[in-house]
């Protein structure tokens, strides 16, 4: 692990005549901390004559970061020691991106001392860089007595050291983004504002183009699908499309489903169900789509039956046929930022990314659910065989909320596996990208009476207080996918420029202004 560690000095001869001791000693003491625990460090006034190793003017902030650049750290280390002029961090950390060519990971250290100004210093510099919107995490303590100080430094080193590590694939996914194209199925749902997005604001910040059908066009393609007799859903009927009917057959064979709910009383509406699914693949065919967000309440929930087996198995890594697919993020009530979401989780992983609620927090574990269409990929570990899972999903008659019924896509997430939950959304009409790691647990199929008896369940530890999660986070809806990338969802956002506040494992908070 390579950092660079620059430490400005106030410009005013007759204070620097009193300090200069003072700071190289402070600059000394965390060099040495540092490189006790196997980090290379790159001082930008090594090799400087005494007075200016602390650079204390513009010119001299150039030469120790041009030297510190061509390095090409991890982080840019801001060391504070005593009272110093916040510009010339600003200055420091604008020419590193220009020497760089690049994003500055930064740290400002500030060195407790009561008898000097370095908290003073670091909250300075600090504030300077919010207002331009550069991150950063701010280290404060005695790094030579306290052992804790050097712990959280090097915690938040090996955090940016994963962002780094991540930067290929960050780039990649940002270079993905461009072109994609989102398909609107229907409009608002449940007059919630926090589903839509202002699509020129999304071509300018991500490059994602938009389409929009109504639900119609869905309805239109299923019933070419099948010949019923009487009401599409609730009548006999005689399956067209080939397709539809492996995969009738196949989820017959495979999981369970339960007849014994008001909600689902026959095949027939699951049948409808998947019928709508296979139109929506042939949307996306048609329309060259790479993402979606389908309405489903009321229209196709109150009158036809609910959309949630098109959205899992649009979701998911196999289709309802038990054969592999092209993974299609989707998600419900047409929520735009949620989907763009799991679009870049899905980019950064190839694998499946869910849409659930947020729906309970209690003694350090959230609970995730939503209206039944989890991706049957989360009912096992990510090791399991995608098929294999299909045969763990467990379909059963809907909720009260939907007066057409059908059937839900149910199932529990096992525990002991890493996953990230994140949501863009909009802040004051600018974005922010909020993400966190939790740790799942086990949940016991009793649990489902606690909540909506059909609905699917995700449990997992959260890294901070319960109070805190439910306050930062921007809505009720969230994107999940297994694995910790909240590093490279840091990264993502600065290379941006979006604001984001993202936890990692620990707790450790990470902010960048929107």
């Amino acid at each position: 692990m390579r950092v660079g560690v620059f430490s400005p000095n106030d410009p005013r001869p007759w204070v620097r005549a009193e300090n200069i001791d003072h700071m190289i000693h402070r600059e000394k003491l965390l060099v040495e901390a540092l490189e006790k625990n196997g980090v290379e460090v790159i001082r930008g006034g090594e090799g400087l004559p005494k007075m200016d190793q602390i650079a204390w003017n513009t010119e001299l902030v150039r030469r120790h970061i041009r030297r510190i650049a061509a390095e090409r750290p991890i982080a840019l280390i801001i060391n504070q020691g005593s009272w110093t002029f916040p510009y010339d961090t600003v200055d420091a950390v604008e020419f590193y991106e220009a020497e760089t060519g690049d994003i500055a990971r930064v740290i400002i250290f500030s060195h407790k001392d009561p008898r000097v100004p370095g908290l003073v210093a670091g909250m300075a510099a600090g504030g300077a860089l919010n207002r331009i919107g550069i991150p950063y995490y701010h280290v404060y303590g005695d790094i030579e007595s306290d052992p804790r100080v050097i712990e959280e430094l090097m915690a938040v080193l090996r955090f940016y050291e994963r962002r780094a590590e991540a930067e290929g694939d960050v780039k990649r996914a940002i270079k993905a983004l461009r072109g994609r194209k989102y398909l609107a199925l229907g409009g608002m749902s449940l007059r919630m504002p926090t589903t839509t997005a202002d699509v020129d604001q999304w071509m300018k910040l991500f490059g994602v183009t938009y389409e929009a059908l109504d639900q119609s066009e869905l309805l239109v393609r299923a019933w070419r699908m099948v010949e019923w007799e009487g009401k599409p859903g609730e009548s006999h009927y005689r399956i067209l499309d080939p397709r539809l009917e492996r995969a009738a057959e196949y989820i017959q064979r495979h999981g369970r489903i339960d007849y014994s709910r008001e909600k689902l009383r026959s095949f027939e509406k699951l049948l409808y169900q998947l019928s709508l699914y296979y139109a929506a693949l042939d949307l996306v065919e048609e329309y060259n789509v790479d993402f979606l967000g389908v309405k489903c309440q009321d229209e196709l929930s109150a009158r036809e039956c609910t959309a949630c087996l098109l959205s899992a198995y649009l979701n998911n890594d196999v289709g309802p046929d038990g054969e592999p697919k092209r993974i299609v993020p989707t998600a419900c009530e047409n929520d735009m930022d949620s989907a763009l979401t799991q679009l870049i989780l899905h980019l950064l992983t190839g694998k499946p990314a869910g849409f659930g609620d947020f729906r309970d927090v209690e003694e350090g574990i959230l609970t995730i659910m939503n209206c039944g269409q989890h991706p049957p990929y989360f009912f096992g570990g990510p090791e399991m065989d995608s098929k294999a899972k299909l045969d763990l999903a467990e379909y059963m008659g809907q909720e009260v909320f939907y007066a057409a019924g059908g059937s839900s896509v149910r199932g529990r997430t096992p525990g002991g596996y890493l996953m990230t939950i994140a949501r863009l959304a909009r802040e004051n009409l600018r974005y922010r990208l909020v993400a966190a790691v939790i740790e799942t647990v086990d949940v016991d199929p009793s649990e489902h009476e606690r909540y909506n008896p059909s609905w699917p369940i995700i449990k997992g530890r959260i890294p901070m207080p319960d109070e805190e999660l439910i306050e930062v986070w921007p809505c009720n809806h969230l994107a999940f996918t297994y694995g910790d990338l909240t590093p490279h969802l840091a990264e993502l956002a600065q290379r941006l420029d979006i604001g984001f506040i993202v936890y990692d494992a620990d707790g450790r908070r990470y902010t960048k202004p929107t």
